[in-house]
């Protein structure tokens, strides 16, 4: 029983000292920094569709892909935003559409 009252207070005693120790400790407060050349470019994009209706679409990144899904989430076609400077022209059927670039999405209807 002595035996485990010393272990138990050693035990007790190297938590107490760690924590202690711990708290003052300067942790740093961002562990993941974003390299300035590594964050995502955003920009106003205009898509029109058939030649008639007009959609702008906030927050679209430079790079990567406008993607356009029907309602049943089928890809139907996909734009390099690269090519996309400020607009886009798409020619589709009538139907409901998914327009997304990046974390952005727009729902659209084709008449």
């Amino acid at each position: 029983m002595v035996k485990y009252r010393k272990i138990l207070f050693i035990l007790l005693f190297a938590g107490v000292s760690l924590s202690v120790s711990s708290a003052n400790a300067e942790f740093p407060s961002n562990i993941f920094p974003i390299a300035s050349g590594q964050q995502d470019k955003t920009m106003y994009l205009e898509v029109m569709i058939n030649g008639t209706s007009k959609i702008i679409m906030e927050n679209v990144p430079t790079t990567g892909y406008l993607e356009v899904y029907s309602i049943l989430g089928v890809r139907v076609t996909s734009v390099n935003l690269k090519t996309c400077v400020g607009g886009c022209y798409l020619d589709l059927p009538k139907g409901l559409y998914i327009l997304k670039a990046g974390k952005v999405a727009q729902k659209v209807i084709v008449r």
